[in-house]
């Protein structure tokens, strides 16, 4: 099947649940659309009517929007030097996928995961119309990550909001990197932030910050092997 026919196959999909928009985003230079749910407002709506409280959380569709951390993170992937082409990449909570899109578009070997499928979907349409590649796309949840491969990168964008989920998603790092492997992980600067950083420390990860502004921050974290 080719591209073209890949593209309109997973728009007919998602179009029969989803009303289907497209934002526009310079990214480094490149001018993309990004396909994703026109109607956010009204999904949210809608899981919040539908969803009981123990359960709202984590079933609200952050997911079909594109944040600033993606962008934060997928200008890095395509301006450093941190992916070279055949890397095997793993994106943590995809979303959309346009994190993913920018490491096809350094030609890694990319894998897309998130634990919604529909987020898989939308994940594998960007790539295809922003790189022309049709990622592996894997649900993942991070309470019970698989044990089948190891990635030499991960890449997370805004993970880090609910300081429940640090511990798992810390596991996810072990069970996923590759010894010597890095997570690039781009956080908006929220003051709950902080809290994952200092676990990381007391957990033996060290990070550092690569690109910084004022609404995002990108970081690399690598496993400590000191002593």
């Amino acid at each position: 099947m080719s591209v073209i026919q890949k593209i309109e196959k997973l728009r007919e999909e998602l179009g029969g649940r989803y009303q289907l928009g497209y934002e526009r985003h310079n990214l480094c230079g490149r001018q993309i659309s990004v396909a994703c749910a026109e109607d956010a407002e009204a999904l949210f709506s809608r899981r919040i009517h539908r969803d009981d409280l123990d359960r709202l959380e984590s079933n609200l569709p952050y997911w079909v929007c594109v944040w600033s951390s993606s962008l934060a993170l997928s200008r890095v992937v395509m301006n450093g030097n941190y992916l070279a082409a055949g890397t095997s990449v793993l994106e943590l909570g995809c979303g959309l996928g346009l994190v993913s899109a920018a490491a096809c578009l350094k030609r890694a070997r990319v894998t897309a995961s998130d634990c919604q499928p529909d987020a898989l979907l939308f994940a594998r349409m960007n790539c295809l119309q922003i790189a022309g590649i049709d990622p592996e796309a894997r649900v993942i949840d991070w309470g019970d990550p698989p044990e089948d491969r190891r990635y030499a990168t991960l890449l997370c964008s805004d993970l880090v909001y609910d300081p429940l989920s640090y511990d798992p998603l810390l596991a996810c790092f072990e069970i996923l990197l590759e010894t010597g492997g890095r997570v690039l992980l781009s956080e908006p600067n929220r003051e709950m932030g902080r809290l994952f950083f200092d676990r990381l420390d007391e957990v033996g990860w060290v990070f550092e910050e690569i690109s910084e502004s004022e609404d995002v921050t990108v970081y690399s974290i690598q496993r400590s092997y000191r002593g």
